[in-house]
């Protein structure tokens, strides 16, 4: 059985107006257990009004970077989204499962390696993640995003896609519903 670990929240910012970004301070011992590959997700838990709730979130950091962070967006009548969105501040802690999931593909540094991948909403987590990794350590790869949203305002990491587009083999086309 998994176990939970109990996580300071380092930082929490909102993205969007419906959507939180957590990074989770990672202890130095606890590093080796969190440990991660691109497009993996963490579990939280929060006990909220007498009821453990869980939910997975995909980890939108990259493991270069040194940082675990997910986003959250708020969804209708969502007690746990709405919990993270609403009251959660820097210095909580989450109780947190160790980053897993089976979503990724092995880096070859080697390789000039083409992607194309397709996101929608809050579903770019694990997708960034993802492009942040295969742009770091495959030099040579060339990757293709498209990505819908509700409208401009609702895309997660717009800033962070638009840095990586300018410096890097990042081809990105918007499409709003």
């Amino acid at each position: 059985m998994a176990k939970f670990y109990t996580l300071t929240i380092a930082d929490i910012y909102k993205e969007t107006k419906d959507s939180s970004v957590i990074t989770f301070d990672i202890p130095d011992n606890l590093k080796p257990v969190f440990q991660y590959k691109q497009g993996q997700h963490l579990t939280l838990r929060a006990n909220i009004d007498g009821e453990d709730l869980r939910r997975s979130y995909s980890l939108c950091s990259a493991p270069h970077e040194g940082k675990w962070q997910v986003a959250v967006k708020r969804i209708s009548n969502g007690i746990f989204s709405g919990y993270v969105n609403d009251t959660l501040r820097k210095g909580d802690q989450l109780e947190v499962m160790p980053p897993h999931g089976n979503f990724y593909l092995e880096c070859r540094p080697d390789e000039g390696r083409n992607y194309i991948a397709f996101a929608a909403g809050s579903g770019i987590t694990p997708i960034l993640s993802i492009i942040k990794t295969h742009l770091q350590t495959e030099p040579k790869c060339t990757f293709k995003l498209f990505y819908l949203n509700k409208s401009v305002k609702s895309i997660l990491f717009k800033e962070e896609i638009e840095l990586l587009k300018n410096k890097a083999n990042l081809l990105v086309s918007h499409s709003s519903q």
